[in-house]
């Protein structure tokens, strides 16, 4: 359906850009405002010049009221009248008379008197006592009249009737006149008006080309590009801000996503390595023995190094499924669990993993451990801490050497502390042990068996838990790893 003028007009107005259609609107209204001002200053300028010939008339009506008889003037067009008055006398008796300069009817015309006065009824309360205006036989021109009684000088008897008339081609000479200076005037006003108008408008919107510009680049892929500010005070200085705000926030986003691709690429790198190395060890054991290159008195050697490398390969399996779901945010089984319990449990596991250490329960500075330190967590993520937390202790410090568990609680926060007197890590690495198949040792690491993923298992059932963990060196050698859980 074709669409009707209005949508027409509407879709082309929609079309043009934003400076023309404020320097078009600016102009319009400057425009109409002009005109109805003007407008308003012709009609009170009539007004006015109007009453002017309504007062000129009435004075000269009343002078002439009672010497208007038939005596006062000579003849018809003669007489000591003014020039510029049609006037027309009309007497009791029926007879008429007529007073008038020859060049003003020339050059207004002669005026169309209607029947001002009903001569049948009472002669007096009839006249039509305010001006009116008439029509002309001139087109174009009119007459301002008027119609009073006459009386006569002596008797003061009612002899007749009076019209009176002004031509108004002066008012109205002098109307044309103001209007088309005026229309000169505000053309003139209305032009440079617009003119100004555009000029301002461009410069307020230049700060909007500037940001044209840089997102443009910033589209091309250059997310460091900014908008130049403004005061926040202006609109545009708050799209600027604004603008700003979110491109940094999008260059975050993105630099964040750079790096988690990064880290994911990494992740499966380390992954398919790690995966590699046992099922290698796995496939190139089977092959030996389908070549019947196993003596028979190594075949429970060699099926013992399957066996260990598939429970490697199982253990690493585990390790991704679990950072997978810690990943995928699954929900927590949360209740209220007592750190001190898990953390007795905890003693009882490294003693029975390793019986020559001296494995200690203390507060954290020292004194006795709280009877309790409860929070709301998931038992078994946060028993996985412990569990690779004891396991990396065992793995990677000397047999027999002490360790200790320390609790405590500050303000909102319970805090454990496992402290081995191990060879601790290195500063420079302590940061980066809770990224995933991050190895301070790599070659060490993997002969021990670690994967690489235990600590970075803990920071994720940590962070889940909106808690987290740090390492620091032990007082007098070794690590200590710190854990931190909300009590609320």
């Amino acid at each position: 359906m074709r669409p009707g003028l209005a949508q027409r007009i509407e879709a082309w107005w929609d079309s043009k850009p934003l400076s023309s259609q404020l320097v078009t609107l600016i102009t319009l209204l400057l425009a109409i405002g002009l005109s109805l001002s003007g407008t308003v200053m012709i009609g009170l300028l009539q007004r006015h010049l109007t009453s002017q010939i309504d007062d000129q008339l009435v004075a000269t009506a009343h002078t002439l009221q009672i010497s208007a008889s038939a005596a006062t003037f000579a003849a018809d067009g003669q007489g000591g009248i003014p020039t510029l008055y049609y006037i027309h006398i009309h007497n009791a008796d029926g007879t008429d008379r007529y007073f008038y300069s020859e060049d003003t009817l020339k050059a207004s015309g002669k005026p169309n008197l209607p029947d001002l006065v009903d001569t049948s009824s009472a002669p007096v309360s009839s006249f039509r006592t305010l001006p009116v205006t008439v029509s002309s036989s001139k087109t174009g021109f009119g007459w301002r009249a008027l119609v009073v009684p006459v009386y006569e000088q002596e008797a003061g008897d009612f002899s007749g009737y009076m019209t009176i008339a002004l031509p108004l081609s002066d008012l109205q000479h002098t109307l044309r006149t103001t209007a088309s200076y005026f229309t000169v005037a505000g053309m003139i006003i209305v032009i440079i008006g617009g003119w100004a108008g555009r000029i301002l408008v461009r410069r307020a919107l230049l700060p909007l080309r500037s940001i044209e510009s840089t997102a443009g680049k910033i589209a091309a892929g250059d997310l460091t590009k900014r908008v130049t500010p403004h005061p926040v005070t202006t609109e545009v200085g708050s799209l600027a801000l604004s603008l700003n705000t979110m491109l940094t926030q999008v260059e975050q986003s993105f630099d964040a996503r750079q790096a988690s691709e990064q880290k994911i690429k990494r992740f499966v790198s380390d992954a398919s390595h790690e995966l590699r190395t046992p099922l290698a060890a796995i496939s190139g054991y089977c092959e030996l023995y389908a070549m019947g290159g196993v003596p028979t008195e190594r075949t429970d050697e060699v099926m013992g190094r399957i066996a260990s490398e598939s429970s490697r390969m199982a253990t690493l399996v585990e390790d991704l499924l679990t950072l997978a779901r810690l990943d995928e945010g699954r929900p927590l089984e949360i209740t209220d669990i007592d750190l001190v319990k898990l953390a007795d449990n905890a003693v009882f596991d490294l003693q029975a993993l390793d019986p020559t250490r001296t494995v200690g329960l203390t507060g954290l500075s020292g004194r006795t451990p709280p009877m309790t330190l409860i929070v709301p967590a998931d038992r078994d993520r946060i028993s996985q801490v412990f569990t690779n937390l004891i396991g990396n202790i065992v793995r990677y410090t000397p047999e027999g050497s002490p360790v200790e568990i320390a609790l405590g609680r500050s303000a909102d926060t319970a805090i454990v502390e496992l402290r081995d007197h191990g060879p601790g890590i290195d500063e420079t690495d302590r940061g980066r042990v809770f990224e995933r198949f991050y190895r301070a040792d790599t070659s060490r690491n993997r002969k021990s068996g670690g994967s690489g993923l235990g600590l970075a298992i803990v920071s994720g059932i940590l962070a889940a838990h909106k808690g987290n963990a740090s390492l620091s060196k032990t007082k007098g050698g070794g690590l200590t790893v710190r854990i931190e859980l909300p009590t609320t």
